[in-house]
């Protein structure tokens, strides 16, 4: 089966970052499917440019990459970042029109992820699976976004990614449970949670271990994801508390997390 896939912050083990769509993909191809990946700028992989300006493509791993150039930070700004977000959508739109494929897989965020699935659901009869990995628009809105134009926008969005859907997937039974609650009934909802490929994780030498404040026999708890208010960090902090009450001097919790000086650490 040829699948196109859409994600537009994709991302290799060698480029860092999260790796959850690299991972699926190796999965798929191992079973004798056919991946192209339509991704944006976020990663550099410097692959060979085609007749369409700002679109390069090339295999990476197997996978048949194409890449728009579409550089994004967080550190954009929302209306940069809401711009970027349609113009992935748009050009997604335009090579879901013109690619062969059997089935067109998207994933969020952002939630325009899943417009190209929608046209190509419409306009070629193609298969669409939607991976949820956010709720929108209850994330922005449980964030402090009040804007009805932009919330509205959303709420239409999400209603017509999930219900033109053949399939969803979520990342969490919450995830899930919100789904089944805008989709029609009887929509299939499948659960793929993150962290569920453990080969990745080698433990080495405990004698190599080299935190600040941290002795070899300790219980060490590290957080190395994203730091931020969306992030509910707040629970981390919550459990170093209660470590501190019962004088668990023996368990750690480390984070590090980069400012305008550099990587620091702190447990």
């Amino acid at each position: 089966m040829k699948i196109l896939y859409c994600h537009q912050h994709f991302s290799t083990p060698k480029f860092g970052g999260g790796t959850r769509s690299y991972e699926l993909a190796q999965r798929l191809l191992q079973r004798g499917h056919h991946i192209s990946m339509v991704c944006g700028g976020h990663t550099q992989f410097n692959l060979s440019p085609t007749k369409v300006k700002g679109i390069s493509r090339g295999e990476i791993d197997g996978i048949d990459v194409i890449q728009i150039s579409l550089p994004y930070s967080n550190k954009d700004s929302i209306a940069k970042r809401a711009i970027t977000f349609i113009k992935f959508a748009w050009y997604g739109i335009r090579i879901a029109l013109d690619e062969e494929y059997d089935l067109l897989f998207a994933t969020s965020t952002p939630l325009t992820a899943g417009i190209p699935g929608i046209v190509a659901k419409l306009f070629k009869k193609k298969r669409f699976i939607f991976e949820v990995r956010d709720l929108w628009p209850e994330l922005p809105k449980a964030l402090g976004m009040k804007n009805p134009f932009l919330l509205g926008g959303m709420s239409v969005l999400e209603y017509l990614s999930y219900r033109m859907a053949d399939a969803c997937i979520g990342l969490s039974p919450g995830i899930c449970e919100g789904i089944r609650k805008k989709a029609q009934k009887g929509k299939r909802v499948a659960m793929i949670p993150n962290g569920c490929d453990l080969d990745i994780f080698k433990p080495g030498s405990r004698n190599n271990l080299r935190l600040q404040g941290v002795d070899v026999d300790d219980t060490v708890a590290v957080f190395t994801g994203a730091h931020g208010i969306a992030n509910g960090l707040d629970a981390v902090l919550d459990a170093a508390r209660v470590l501190k009450e019962r004088d668990r001097n023996d368990i750690k919790i480390y984070w590090r997390w980069k400012n305008k000086a550099g990587f620091s650490g702190s447990s």
